[in-house]
């Protein structure tokens, strides 16, 4: 019988060595800097969400490769958000874009991306300089 549960007793080991060897998986960061044209400080409650998207397809909805929420608390813009994209799900055929949108402590739109900015592949860079435009 101890010969039995010897083997059994080394499992947990061996599994916890394999993981602990196990390459993480590498991230590719996207700089983003969201901004809006008018000259208004917007009051406390207001959140800015930052996404960079698969937009390859033209008939179907973009796919959200990383999103970042962050509650602005009365800041000022510009607000700089840091994005990690997995290196292995960027496809060097596809293209991809930022956007950027700030809802109020209500969730309406206050702020929008109305222009595409590309990034990641097709000569684009790991950066965009975004600028919302107002929702009325």
């Amino acid at each position: 019988m101890r010969s039995f549960l010897a083997p059994l007793a080394l499992a947990p080991v061996l599994l916890a060595a394999a993981c602990s060897s196990m390459p993480e998986a590498s991230m590719t960061e996207v700089q983003v800097t969201a901004t809006y044209r008018e000259r208004i400080m917007l009051p406390p409650g207001h959140v800015l969400t930052v996404k960079v998207e698969d937009v390859s397809l033209m008939d179907a909805p973009s796919r959200t490769m990383a999103e970042v929420r962050q509650p602005l608390n009365g800041r000022a813009p510009p607000y700089a958000v840091t994005l990690s994209v997995p290196s292995d799900k960027i496809d060097a055929r596809h293209r991809y874009a930022a956007r950027a949108e700030i809802r109020d402590a209500s969730g309406a739109l206050r702020f929008t991306t109305d222009t595409n900015y590309a990034v990641l592949t097709n000569g684009a860079s790991n950066s965009a300089d975004i600028v919302m435009v107002g929702v009325r």
